[in-house]
């Protein structure tokens, strides 16, 4: 039986495209808030950590949405204050800004909160709802690294994971585990091969 807590089978599931295109459209959101920073250098400081937040998710869905557009197994659903992927009808996920202990913001709504417990789900039945979005750094008020996580609960994270930038001459998405002790760790190129074959999408 499937089971969600299973780190590797969820990232293969997720597929490498994917997490390629999550990376490709944190550090793209990334460029855009410090262009933004330099061309508009006064505004910064007194711009709220909420209309940050909304600009940095908007830049993110915008090119997530752009990057991921054309496959079949995906599907955008874009329904204010509600925005979410689709993944092989399985995987539910939402773009979220991660706090370094991985808690994350959203609209206290009975639907929202419902959204991330799975605690009262059968396994065999259950959608898997993911955040996937960055890590703030908030003394700098900036955009780090992308970031996946499983969480029963809006802030009882079971599972994140850090994903790294492809090295020099490679296109294959690094990982490095999240430094709180309380949360497993998974190899991120080991979680989407297996047999060293990819099981969730094409690599290009």
């Amino acid at each position: 039986m499937f089971s969600p807590h299973d780190q590797r089978a969820v990232l293969s599931g997720l597929g490498d495209k994917f997490l390629k295109d999550l990376v490709s459209s944190v550090r793209g959101a990334r460029e855009d808030l410090a262009e933004l920073r330099e061309w508009r250098s006064a505004w910064f400081p007194s711009m709220s950590e909420r209309c940050l937040a909304n600009l940095i998710h908007d830049r993110i869905w915008a090119r997530l949405v752009a990057a991921v557009d054309g496959n079949p197994d995906i599907e955008t659903v874009d329904r204010e204050p509600f925005r979410e992927i689709w993944i092989s009808q399985n995987y539910q996920v939402r773009v979220k800004r991660h706090h370094p202990d991985d808690k994350i913001s959203t609209y206290p709504t009975a639907a929202a909160l419902e959204f991330w417990v799975h605690g009262s789900q059968l396994p065999s039945l259950e959608t898997i709802t993911l955040g996937a979005g960055y890590r703030w750094i908030a003394q700098e008020r900036r955009v780090g690294p992308a970031v996946i996580s499983y969480r029963d609960g809006k802030d009882n994270p079971i599972r994140a994971v850090e994903l790294d930038e492809p090295g020099e001459g490679t296109d294959t998405i690094g990982w490095r585990p999240v430094t709180r002790p309380d949360l497993p760790t998974v190899d991120l190129f080991d979680a989407t091969r297996i047999d060293g074959r990819d099981e969730g999408g094409s690599s290009s």
